[in-house]
């Protein structure tokens, strides 16, 4: 009898190893599953956002440390191929700004200063749709989570959280379940704490519009800025002969992010080169402007602009990081 459970023995822990294996092997296909799941979802939404007709109105809020800091209520009017209307309506202060595409132009307006902004929609630093899908796949800096089901503006939605690689939130994204259109979005800074916040309270699908919801016309004595067309973009090295001298990079950048050595360009500001580095985090991106002279570079809509001299260079860091966030990279920069 002793013989027998002897020559037993080590079947049963074969057969408890394997069955062990086989459901490590399930549970990691599964989590593959469900990431991969939530990448798409994400590839959606950005497509989505810019080719699927619909209008509503969206609430966007912004904190700090925990705290409200700006808050205000746009309409909205998405048209296929890109063509947008957005509107302003609270709070007092604010009503009346508009942003109107047409697919191919862009106005900005600001009734209080008189003011328009005209830029090309694929000029500046901001991708096409096909150029923003973020890049699934062992090079990702980004995880996508996928947390099941919610309902935001009376419509079903999937829930994605993104993440950095070591498990930090950076978005959380409530995404359509039939149309993939963003119905909520949040940002969150390195602590954790939601930094921004935009969800629709209202939204309706395949809507008619009227023949001149996606034209603008300038006011009379409106004060113009035209934003110039796209830079040719390089890799590093060839962008650094063309300045006439060497990107100053900083030591730190927000967790998920990395230069795009291969999307530098060569602006002008007063003839006098200027070095125009993009950073990624496979979702959003942020820009840093080096260049011998003080910049005196003026900020887009919504994108506040960071100026600091680090040795005999001057910066300009654009973009929509948390302020703890420029700090460190500031000072990252002036060690």
């Amino acid at each position: 009898m002793k013989r027998v459970a002897h020559k037993t023995a080590p079947h049963r822990l074969s057969v408890a190893g394997i069955i062990g294996l086989i459901c490590l092997a399930w549970m990691v296909s599964v989590a593959e599953a469900d990431e991969g799941w939530a990448w798409r979802v994400v590839q959606r939404s950005v497509q989505a956002g810019h080719e699927v007709p619909h209008q509503g109105y969206r609430d966007v809020v912004t904190f700090r440390q925990g705290h409200k800091v700006t808050g205000f209520r746009q309409k909205i009017w998405q048209g296929g191929e890109g063509r947008r209307r957005v509107v302003i309506i609270e709070p007092p202060d604010q009503r009346g700004r508009i942003e109107v595409c047409d697919g191919q132009t862009r106005w900005e307006y600001y009734p209080r200063t008189h003011k328009v902004i005209i830029s090309n929609v694929l000029g500046g630093d901001q991708p096409g749709p096909a150029e923003m899908l973020p890049r699934p796949g062992p090079s990702a800096r980004l995880h996508a989570n996928y947390l099941g089901d919610g309902r935001i503006a009376g419509r079903l939605a999937h829930i994605v959280e993104l993440t950095t690689l070591a498990g930090r939130p950076v978005y959380k994204l409530w995404v359509d379940r039939e149309k993939f259109v963003r119905l909520k979005v949040q940002r969150f800074s390195p602590s954790g704490e939601i930094t921004y916040s935009a969800y629709f309270s209202t939204i309706t699908y395949d809507p008619e519009f009227s023949p001149d919801l996606f034209s603008f016309t300038i006011p009379k004595n409106c004060h113009t800025i035209d934003v110039p067309l796209a830079l040719p973009r390089m890799d590093l090295e060839q962008a650094q002969l063309q300045a006439g001298f060497p990107a100053i990079l900083p030591q730190y950048v927000p967790d998920g992010y990395e230069l795009e050595r291969n999307r530098v360009a060569v602006a002008r500001r007063e003839e006098q080169p200027v070095l125009w580095l993009s950073f990624s985090n496979g979702v959003e991106r942020f820009s840093l402007f080096q260049g011998r002279k003080w910049l005196g570079m003026v900020a887009g809509k919504q994108r506040p602009a960071k100026c600091w001299v680090a040795g005999s260079f001057c910066f300009v860091l654009v973009g929509s990081l948390p302020a703890e966030e420029v700090q460190k990279i500031k000072k990252s920069m002036q060690r």
